[in-house]
């Protein structure tokens, strides 16, 4: 639940409260027995007041203006009949929820001040008069600790909501760059290895070469819808679903090597065992971006990948193509790859130089 819905929520229990003792005040001023029909106009006109001004419940200048207004009114009802003294039960709580601290401590004082006169006024300075405006005027200072209290719940609970929220929206961030990283992985890298096929095959003067290029392409177009679908669907990578990482980086490999002829190998080392979802789809995703920048860039006669279940588990792409220097952009593709393996608690590492070719190296604890 956001702040907004919660302070929602709040504001209709408010409103319940105080149309609950807005009733049960018109029931007082008319069980009395010397009728104050004064007492219920004012009544009737705090109500007005508050439905107009305080009902927004905001603590800004709407607070101040509603707040300015209904404390003479309640303590004018209470001069004229006492028992309306329950309407300081939902006076109170609007003080110390509309105002700053500080400002509510005055009100607090005032309000109570102002109680404390129109009992003596009330008891013609009578010793009970002055005994029971000494209690009042005492209680002031109890009144401001419990009232500082319920600011500070009022306080902490409004921090959850923003820090909830915060987190919400720190989620959805985290999910959209997921997301985003994801797209890049299938889309960008599937379309342009289906455009790579599909200019070898209209430069192809072999029939044979020329279908065997299309027939590459209509494959990868199929494995990229695939992938497409299991995004939709929050699935794990179409190219995991039911089957062992090292199956699927094979394939990966293997259809590289058929479609730019080059030698591409495969080698797992130590004892398989299946990783947590997340680190299974890290190494993946890496995989695939590392042999999409052979596609592209490398101009490599050769590349090999190797993954070690020995200590941890480790994933190494080698290619002999061109490499590059420091100065060499970085796209989002490098960059989504470290931020994928920092996610996933992992070391990337990654060294080339012009004429050395590219090794990418990932590096897992175990879970």
């Amino acid at each position: 639940m956001s702040s907004d819905d919660a302070w929602d929520r709040t504001k209709v229990a408010w409103h319940v409260a105080f149309a609950v003792f807005a009733l049960v005040g018109v029931v007082l001023v008319l069980a009395e027995d010397h009728f104050q029909p004064v007492a219920l106009v004012l009544l009737g006109a705090l109500c007005l007041w508050y439905w107009r001004v305080g009902a927004p419940l905001a603590r800004d200048e709407r607070g101040v203006r509603y707040l300015a207004v209904a404390i003479p009114l309640v303590i004018a009802m209470f001069a004229l009949v006492p028992a309306l003294s329950v309407l300081f039960f939902t006076l109170y709580p609007h003080i110390w929820s509309l105002l700053q601290p500080r400002l509510a401590i005055w009100a607090t004082a005032v309000t109570s001040l102002s109680i404390g006169s129109v009992v003596l006024a009330a008891g013609s300075f009578s010793p009970d008069s002055v005994g029971a405006a000494v209690v009042i005027f005492l209680s002031v200072i109890p009144a401001v600790m419990l009232g500082l209290w319920i600011a500070r719940i009022i306080s902490q609970s409004r921090e959850r909501a923003l820090l909830a929220d915060v987190s919400h929206e720190a989620g959805v961030l985290t999910e959209r760059e997921r997301l985003a990283r994801d797209l890049h992985d299938t889309l960008a890298q599937g379309a342009t290895s289906v455009l790579l096929l599909l200019r070898a095959a209209r430069s192809a003067a072999d029939p044979v070469v020329r279908d065997q290029h299309l027939a590459l392409a209509e494959q990868t177009t199929a494995e990229n819808l695939a992938e497409i679908r299991a995004l939709v669907a929050a699935l794990t990578p179409a190219a995991l679903d039911g089957n062992a990482l090292p199956a699927a980086l094979e394939r990966l490999t293997d259809r590289l090597g058929r479609e730019l002829g080059l030698a591409a190998s495969m080698k797992v080392s130590g004892e398989y065992r299946q990783l947590p979802p997340d680190s299974e789809v890290t190494l993946l995703r890496v995989t695939q971006e590392a042999l999409a920048n052979v596609r592209k860039h490398a101009h490599a006669s050769s590349v090999a990948v190797s993954l070690d279940y020995s200590a941890g588990v480790s994933l190494s792409i080698v290619d002999d193509g061109c490499g590059f220097g420091p100065e060499a952009p970085r796209g989002f593709g490098l960059d989504g790859l470290r931020d994928r393996v920092r996610l996933a608690g992992g070391v990337f590492e990654l060294r080339s130089s012009p004429g050395s070719g590219v090794h990418v190296r990932v590096l897992l604890e175990d879970a």
